[in-house]
């Protein structure tokens, strides 16, 4: 007759349950933070070469999550050193959305960019504009407003310079 190794005693219920209970917390939060991961993303890319005479390297930092994104490149040629950027941010308003975004180039010059969307029964209204570090830009306007009958369309444009034009478009539904 063989002996028999003695059998574990049953852990009590209540550390079993507790145990359960902080394997099944652990493994929301690892759920969360995955999603979280999976809606945003960076990534960076280089590359660099060189010979004899001529040497050149660039790299570029993405980043992107929702609403947002970024981009800033940079790289140099036989010593001489360059970068430029861009990042956009879009946002939720409440009836619409509005969009800002900046771009810097190489030389330092910059351009930002806006925008507002807002929408009701009657239709919608849409802003933009432009500005630059030279001292350019622009404001455009589009309303639309819509009825039984047709829909007015008013679209203006303003510039730095104090240049503007306007204009209305009526649009009726044939009976």
């Amino acid at each position: 007759m063989t002996p028999h190794a003695p059998k574990a005693a049953n852990p009590p219920k209540r550390a079993t349950i507790a145990t359960v209970a902080a394997i099944l917390a652990f493994a929301g939060v690892a759920a969360a933070a995955d999603s979280a991961d999976a809606q945003s993303r960076s990534r960076h890319r280089s590359a660099s070469v060189s010979g004899p005479y001529h040497s050149a390297a660039r790299g570029a930092d993405i980043y992107r999550s929702p609403g947002s994104a970024s981009v800033s490149r940079y790289g140099s040629v036989d010593g001489r050193g360059w970068s430029s950027s861009r990042n956009r941010t879009t946002v939720p308003t409440e009836n619409g959305y509005a969009t800002s975004a900046m771009r810097t180039g190489p030389a330092g010059n910059t351009q930002t960019r806006t925008g507002e969307v807002s929408r009701d029964e009657n239709g919608y209204s849409r802003s933009s504009g432009v500005q630059t570090s030279n001292g350019y830009g622009y404001e455009r306007d589009v309303d639309v407003y819509r009825d039984e009958s047709g829909a007015v369309i008013t679209r203006g444009v303003t510039t730095n310079s104090g240049a503007s034009s306007s204009a209305t478009v009526v649009r009726t539904r044939p009976d």
